[in-house]
Order: C-alpha cells, then sequence, then structure tokens
C-alpha cells in the first residue's frame, strides 16, 4: 500500500513536472518552478516516461521538443493537471463568498490602448471594477491563462504555444500602419506603398519577435528586406524611439493610441493588412465578470470610432 502511494505522488509530482516543461518550454525553468535541481529533474521526466512506456519529450537536439507522443498525452491530461493547480485558487473563491476580481493580462501595449480604457468605463459606472491587471510577455500570457493562472488575456492572433489549451475569442481588427512625425513627407500620403518604405530607417523588435515578423514579411512580400536602424525588445521602445525622432516603425492604433493627440501620425501601409486582436480563456472557462469587461472595451472601441472618423478606417470590433 505504502509503495502504491509512493508511486502515485511520484506520478503527480513528474506530471505536473512535464507539464511545466511544456509551459516553460525548458527542463531548467520547470526544475527551478519544483524547486529541484536540473538532474533531479531530468531523473523524474526518465522515471515518468519508464512508467508510462512513451517518450514524451525527443532528445535529438539540444532542446527538449513533444514527440507526437507526448504532445497527445499533454492534450488528454492538461485539464486535469490545471484542475490540480486551481484549487487553493477554488478555495480562495469559496472563502470570499462572491467577492471576486477579475484577473486580466496582456502586454503592456495592449494594457494600455485596450485594457485601462476599458477599467476606466467601468469604474466610472460603478464606482469599482473588481478587476485587476498584470503586464506579462507573450508567451507567460498564453501558458498562464490556459493554466487558470489569470481568467482572461488578450493578445494579438495567432497564438504562439498552440499546444496549450485555449478558448479564443477574437474581439478586434487593427489595420498595419507606419508610425511616422507628421512633417514626414510619407505622412501626406492616404496609404504608403511598400516600396516606398524600402529605403526608410526602421526601428523594431529583435529578429523572431512578433512585431518584427510582420515587417519582415511586409517588406519580403514585395522583394525587399528592411533597413533596420535601432533593434529593442521592447514595442513600447520602439514607439518612443519614434517619438524621439529616430526612424519609423510598425505600429496599429492599438499599439499607438495617442495618434489623436500627438506630433506623430498613423498612415496605414497600402493593401488588406490587418491584425486580429483576441481575448483567450483557458478551455472551457468563461468567468461571467468578463462579459462586462469585454462590454466596456467594446464601448471604448465604438466610440473612439464614432467620435473620430481617422479611426473608424483603422480599427473595428469583430
Amino acid at each position: 500500500m505504502q509503495e502504491t502511494q509512493q508511486k502515485v505522488a511520484m506520478n503527480l509530482r513528474g506530471l505536473q513536472l512535464f507539464r511545466d516543461i511544456v509551459v516553460t518550454g525548458t527542463l531548467s525553468e520547470a526544475a527551478n518552478r519544483s524547486n529541484m535541481s536540473h538532474s533531479a529533474a531530468s531523473r523524474l521526466l526518465t522515471q515518468l516516461e519508464y512508467q508510462l512506456g512513451l517518450t514524451l519529450f525527443s532528445r535529438s537536439r539540444r532542446a527538449l521538443e513533444l514527440t507526437e507522443h507526448g504532445t497527445l498525452f499533454y492534450q488528454q491530461i492538461s485539464n486535469t493537471l490545471d484542475g490540480l493547480k486551481e484549487i487553493p485558487h477554488i478555495a480562495r473563491d469559496i472563502a470570499s463568498r462572491g467577492n471576486r476580481t477579475l484577473s486580466i493580462v496582456a502586454a503592456a501595449p495592449l494594457a494600455n490602448g485596450l485594457v485601462v480604457p476599458a477599467l476606466a468605463r467601468i469604474y466610472a459606472a460603478a464606482g469599482n471594477s473588481n478587476c485587476n491587471i498584470q503586464v506579462e510577455s507573450r508567451f507567460a500570457i498564453e501558458s498562464k491563462v490556459a493554466a487558470g493562472g489569470y481568467d482572461v488575456g488578450l493578445i494579438s492572433l495567432p497564438v504562439e504555444n498552440e499546444i496549450v489549451p485555449l478558448d479564443i475569442v477574437p474581439i478586434l481588427r487593427a489595420r498595419l500602419c507606419i508610425l511616422l512625425p507628421r512633417d514626414h513627407p510619407l505622412a501626406e500620403l492616404q496609404e504608403i506603398p511598400v516600396d516606398r518604405l524600402a529605403e526608410e530607417p526602421f526601428v523594431t523588435l529583435a529578429a523572431g519577435q512578433r512585431w518584427r515578423v510582420r515587417l519582415d514579411e511586409l517588406m519580403g512580400s514585395a522583394g525587399y528586406r528592411p533597413r533596420i536602424l535601432f533593434q529593442t525588445g521592447s514595442t513600447v521602445v520602439t514607439i518612443e524611439m519614434v517619438r524621439s525622432g529616430i526612424g519609423l516603425t510598425l505600429s496599429d492604433l492599438v499599439f499607438f493610441p495617442a495618434i489623436l493627440h500627438d506630433r506623430h501620425v498613423l498612415r496605414p501601409v497600402e493593401g488588406d493588412n490587418w491584425i486580429t486582436y483576441a481575448a483567450i480563456f483557458a478551455k472551457g472557462s468563461r468567468p461571467v465578470l468578463a462579459e462586462p469587461f469585454l462590454d466596456a472595451l467594446s464601448d471604448h472601441v465604438e466610440e473612439q470610432r464614432a467620435t473620430y472618423p481617422a479611426v473608424a478606417d483603422l480599427m473595428y470590433l469583430i
């Protein structure tokens, strides 16, 4: 009996480690979460695979990559593991007896451009919001929402970590634009052809990051490579660099809502280039408190579109 209990305990710990590897992307980070050494985590993973009779990860490269069996296994057990992790949250919810707070997570520009205006509307109407907001990296947003760490996340599509189980609700589309000074020659155009951008200096994210990928794809579709002046790890920094007179950047109205009150402008790129933004929830979980928040976000977008004609051409609700 004791031996059986020890195996169960080891299995639960091994399964949690397996989940953390998928969520974080590395064995080292997963080991840190479980407060164990890298070697101990590696042994635990090997034991789990032996007990399951499955090879969960390919070790042909330095990084662990899910095998086909590993992917199927994760899809089957992820909700169970997430449920175990949620036990403390459930207990707190019961103890609070209705004093539920909606937890929202987004990247900083989305938090500033969409979440804050929505919360301001809720606060103005009710005097409180029962919401809190956190800022995380893109990968962390998807993983932590899927694991129940946050009630709702806001991201641009597509999702990056396709293995994590999420319910995705598209909410709005924003047109791809160039952020530039009002006195820049290209600001006179209603739409900017891609070939007019070939010689312009850009400030952008590092290769592989979402906005950099968009820039590379946009320029590459016309046979050009962007002329990169500076790279950074933050979209907020790229916007500030443009506002300081350093190059141009790819952006949209969600990431730069100050267009209406600034000495800089957004000009859409010629063609049908749009970004879709979505609310994401843990699979099968959509808190009731999320609805007033999404309604307030929608009201904010519609008010902007009704008040400023230029906005109506650059952003719309789905």
